[in-house]
């Protein structure tokens, strides 16, 4: 009788595992066909700017889940846009972190987020509109009585938040920046390419945005958009947050010189 026992636990967890990938394998096709992109497997195609962002250093690395792609024409340049959700390490450990900024802000356990590559370049700029984030509130009862690794940190009476360790791109001091009402942003000193593209319209874009929470971060060649409280549920919603990032890049292409080819300025012959 043990050994039926054993076999049908056995049974019953594969049975589990299998309907847990079928579920998020149809909830990637549907955020995938409501954002008009399509599903893939993992990252790996991401510049590594992403490791450098205060996303990266919040959630202490990750997984992602619900993970789509695509290239959307925009005018007459290409965006190569990446969706997903990243479940945080630190989710996983039963913790959550604060960026160790002057107005600090925390992020959720599980974070929909937003990578465009454009052809531009621009220093690490992270830009943030208020919210709940700023509030830093502690995970709820519910979230750690149902969370296994929270509850054992509950137990053995460890910590359950950290100041996430600050980019070296980034100073912790809000830059001395116009921008609009319920904004601010942090740089790593030199303010001035942001000021341009305020001045050129950015700040009007910012304007448009009004998720609370929302967080832009400019590195390199991407822009990386994601609310920092939660992430977003319904296929609806992620698209929408999609929609929202394209309307961000939209206003710093426009606001910005296009590289030509990618980092290296034409050159007209003789």
């Amino acid at each position: 009788m043990p050994s039926w026992y054993f076999l049908g636990g056995i049974a019953a967890a594969f049975a589990l595992l299998a309907g847990r990938g079928t579920f998020r394998r149809r909830q990637q096709a549907a955020a995938a066909n409501a954002a008009g992109l399509v599903p893939v497997r993992d990252l790996t195609h991401v510049p590594q700017a992403l490791q450098r962002t205060a996303l990266w250093t919040l959630a202490d690395g990750g997984f992602e889940r619900r993970a789509v792609h695509g290239v959307v024409a925009h005018g007459a340049e290409d965006i190569d846009v990446t969706a997903f959700d990243l479940e945080t390490l630190r989710e996983r450990r039963g913790e959550w972190a604060w960026l160790t900024v002057d107005d600090p802000f925390r992020i959720g356990g599980v974070v929909s987020v937003v990578v465009c590559e454009i052809d531009r370049a621009f220093p690490h700029y992270l830009i943030k509109r208020a919210g709940h984030g700023d509030e830093l509130f502690d995970d709820t009862r519910i979230e750690r009585a149902t969370h296994v690794a929270k509850l054992a940190r509950d137990r053995l009476g460890l910590a359950r938040s950290y100041p996430a360790e600050l980019p070296k791109s980034l100073s912790p001091g809000a830059l001395a920046l116009a921008l609009p009402d319920q904004w601010r942003a942090y740089g790593g000193g030199d303010r001035q390419p942001l000021a341009e593209l305020l001045a050129a319209g950015f700040g009007t874009t910012l304007a448009k945005q009004g998720r609370r929470d929302l967080v832009i971060e400019l590195i390199d060649s991407i822009i990386v958009v994601y609310p920092a409280a939660r992430d977003v549920a319904t296929a609806d919603a992620f698209a929408d947050l999609t929609e929202t990032a394209l309307a961000i890049v939209d206003g710093v292409l426009a606001c910005s010189p296009r590289l030509s080819p990618r980092g290296v300025e034409s050159v007209t012959s003789p």
